[in-house]
């Protein structure tokens, strides 16, 4: 029975991701979710049960996670993806920066909030995938859409036409050592988030300004086990890997907006193994 549905997994693979930014965690909801499948007899809808179950699973692993502890700053894990149309919702939905921003909601308002605006999902099917009633999974979206600074604006914000190259121009300015030239890349509220979960060297906390910024990408870009890097689409936005022989010891991708607005470096061992394997749309 279940041959007949694996055609939907690249699908609740993408809600799984956006609502936990995690793909070992995404990869074992939607696994969960096939099981359940598998065990409930008369299910009319295939994809409606495994999208709402997957989405009620989800939301039950935040609820969770909001009780542990995390080491530094914790960034979503990175997927290596192909370059996408920017401006494009569901591509806009994937990035670092945005899915970093979902972290303001609630379990029940991420939901919600996905369903609606990425995934063009009626009102009354969120309010089944969320377990409440047309009007409260209305009133959801609406709060998230709020707390997200995203009311009477277009639904997601726009990476530049200047990422076209950055990844390449960046690299260089901070190898040439020039701490001004790094500066005169990035936008005076840049932020830095570096993410090793206490299990890789990485800075404890977000790092914020033009010249805090700089000095730091300087220092680490330039280090010896830094040196073997290539250029990638990262979360649909402008990247490098950097690699130690066949392992990826740490990804790093940035959001453009105008300048770079923020950087996002993940070291955490933990979240580099599925690198290029991930199918996440």
């Amino acid at each position: 029975m279940i041959d007949d549905v694996t055609a939907l997994r690249p699908k609740m693979m993408s809600v799984a991701y956006r609502m936990l930014g995690s793909v070992a965690d995404a990869e074992d909801a939607v696994q969960d979710a096939f099981v359940r499948y598998q065990t409930t007899g008369g299910v009319s809808s295939p994809e409606g049960f495994l999208v709402r179950t997957t989405t009620r699973i989800c939301i039950d692993r935040l609820r969770e996670r909001k009780r542990r502890e995390y080491v530094g700053p914790w960034v979503p894990e990175p997927v290596e993806t192909r370059e996408v149309a920017r401006g494009d919702a569901l591509a806009e939905s994937l990035t670092q920066a945005f899915l970093l921003l979902l972290e303001r909601l609630t379990p029940d308002e991420r939901a919600a909030f996905l369903l609606r605006t990425v995934f063009d999902y009626e009102y009354a099917e969120i309010g089944e995938a969320v377990g409440k009633t047309e009007a409260a999974a209305r009133q959801l979206v609406s709060r998230a859409r709020g707390r997200l600074g995203l009311e009477g604006h277009r639904r997601f914000p726009a990476a530049s036409a200047r990422a076209d190259g950055l990844a390449e121009r960046f690299l260089a300015a901070c190898r040439s050592g020039d701490v001004k030239a790094v500066e005169a890349m990035l936008t005076e509220d840049i932020e830095l988030h570096s993410d090793g979960g206490g299990k890789a060297t990485a800075a404890r906390v977000v790092i914020r300004g033009r010249d805090k910024v700089a000095r730091f990408l300087v220092g680490v870009l330039r280090k010896p086990y830094m040196q073997d890097v290539g250029v990638a689409t990262v979360n649909g936005e402008p990247g490098l890997v950097f690699r130690s022989g066949d392992a990826i010891h740490a990804v790093l991708s940035l959001r453009v907006e105008g300048d770079v607005r923020a950087i996002y470096i993940t070291a955490n061992p933990d979240k580099l193994g599925r690198w290029a394997v991930a199918e996440i749309e």
